[in-house]
Parts: C-alpha cells; structure tokens; sequence
C-alpha cells in the first residue's frame, strides 16, 4: 500500500493534507495544538509513522499520528469481527421417520440450545427405504410442535426428495410463525387418531 496516495475511503495521509494549519494529536494521545501541516508531517516521519487526517471538518482539521496501516489493519479486524458476531452459524438436527422418542428429545432439545444462543436451526427429516411420504410428514408435524415459539425463515417447509426441511430463527419478528396454538391441537389430535 502506498502510504502517500489517497485512500478507498478518502482519508487523507501526510502530504495529501494540503491545508496550511493543522491540530496535532502525537501517537501518544497528548494534544500538542495547532502546527504548521509541513511540520507535522516531518515530525510523524521522524517517529517513522504518519499524519493522519481524523477530523477533516474541524478548523483547523484535526490530525493523529500514527501508523496508518496497523490502523487500518486494526479497523478491519473490528469490522470482520463484529459481522462474525453478528452471523451465527446454521445448524442442522436430522431426523428419520423411525427414531428413538429419546434420540429425538435430545435433538429438540439442543435445537431450542442452538436457537437460544441465536443460530439458524434447520429441523431436517429424512425418509429411507419403504418409508412414505405421509411417515415422514408425521414425524415432522410432531417435531414442529416443540418450536411454536419460533419464527421459520422460510414461508413453508421445503420438500426436496427423500426431505422435508424448515428453518428457524429466534427473533419472533417474521411473518412465518410456524403453527398456531389450533393447529399445534390439530396436529396432536390427528397423531392420536393414527395411533
């Protein structure tokens, strides 16, 4: 990087700064007022660091001295770990039509953990062999009683082959709530009725 041009978002470095006065901040913090631009450029070049412009609107225009490319490089780093912190990972619980009622307490379980701590949760049942459509439909229905209280991202559970997937997010603020207090009964009703 070629500290003397200027920068993708416009700050201006030692002698882009074409103002005749400007107030120097030294890499200490310590203010040391209003200097000569040419001044403050030679006295950041002889502590081997930069005049950095921080507060271009001021009068005169504020400048620090430091290095600007450990700043930079310090900037981006917040940058990329606020949007990690931000973007939770997907996680996904598989289910199969024929599963253990324990096996299957314990994937819900962990899943409301997940959805606690604001991940994605993708609730997956997979069918296998002889296994119909109307198995797995009924293992699915029943696992989606356990998350009323969430919201799904997706309008509708997907089905795409042998799958039947839905995915949800803690914040209750989609449209998308998956099953109403009615259809939760409704659903409970018709698995008591097939057994």
């Amino acid at each position: 990087m070629d500290l003397n041009k200027p920068n993708r978002d416009n700050t201006r470095i030692n002698e882009w700064i074409r103002v005749p006065e400007v107030l120097v901040i030294n890499q200490k913090g310590e203010n040391l007022g209003k200097l000569n631009t040419q001044e403050a450029i030679r006295i950041a070049k002889e502590a081997e660091l930069d005049l950095v412009e921080v507060g271009p609107t001021s009068k005169p225009p504020v400048c620090r001295i430091m290095d600007y490319s450990k700043y930079v490089y310090e900037q981006n780093k917040k940058m990329r770990k606020n949007k990690a912190g931000k973007a939770k990972d997907l996680k996904e619980f598989r289910f199969s039509t024929v599963i253990d009622e324990g096996d299957k307490n314990t994937r819900i379980r962990r899943a409301h953990e997940f959805l606690e701590k604001d991940h994605p949760v993708r609730i997956t049942v997979q069918r296998k062999g002889r296994q119909t459509r109307e198995q797995a439909l009924a293992v699915f229905n029943d696992i989606l009683t356990n998350f009323v209280e969430y919201s799904s991202i997706e309008p509708e559970p997907k089905s795409e082959g042998n799958r039947i997937t839905i995915t949800f997010k803690k914040n209750g603020t989609s449209k998308n709530k998956q099953n109403s207090n009615k259809e939760n009964q409704a659903i409970q009703s018709e698995g008591k009725q097939e057994s």
